[in-house]
């Protein structure tokens, strides 16, 4: 079944960031211990303020579909820009890959994929890059990025670049817009969420 993606209903406000699955420890002499482990996901908290009725009950509808929680959908996010040209026909190079790192091919040869901070997805979840990308002479590139692989795609599987969403979940069963007042317009609401990942 394909999973929906979020209205064309941008927000006034968007927070939209990694958050890591870092530990950290203080010792009594003001040594810090750290432990990383993978996990690291997206979560995003957006505003929407002045909504026209039509698209606050279209909002909603989305939302009953969502079943709260329970459902899944993509989104993107709106205050990122790509910067890279991602030239070529870039696809996954090789299966079973995990971890952090992406072997790709069909870029164009010897020239820069995107520069660091750019994002791709793969099997509905979005990655951002940590290092330039460059495609050797073959037009291949091993990807650096955070987070870690969530889905290990397989060969051949493309890579999307316009616009790349990630796979998400409501925050909790409390989202959406009120409709308390009888107005053309529907001021103040908040909609959360973050990364669904699911067996």
């Amino acid at each position: 079944m394909a999973i929906e993606t979020f209205p064309l209903i941008l927000p006034s406000e968007l927070e939209f960031r990694p958050v890591y699955n870092v530990q950290v420890a203080m010792s009594d002499n003001n040594y810090s211990e750290v432990w990383a482990h993978p996990g690291g996901y997206w979560s995003f908290n957006g505003t929407w303020r002045n909504v026209r009725y039509a698209q606050a009950r279209d909002l909603l509808a989305f939302l009953l579909n969502l079943d709260g929680p329970a459902g899944e959908f993509k989104m993107w996010d709106s205050t990122h820009t790509q910067l890279g040209d991602w030239a070529g026909s870039i696809v996954v190079d090789g299966d079973n890959q995990t971890g952090r790192l992406l072997s790709v091919r069909g870029a164009t040869p010897g020239a820069l994929i995107a520069p660091k901070s750019d994002r791709f997805e793969v099997d509905d979840y979005m990655y951002q890059l940590r290092e330039d990308a460059v495609a050797d002479a073959q037009g291949k590139c091993d990807l650096r990025f955070w987070p870690e692989l969530i889905v290990s795609p397989a060969d051949g599987t493309g890579l999307i670049t316009t616009n790349p969403m990630n796979k998400m979940m409501l925050r909790d069963n409390n989202q959406g817009p009120s409709f308390a007042r009888r107005k053309l317009v529907v001021r103040d609401f908040n909609i959360a969420g973050y990364t669904s990942k699911r067996a």
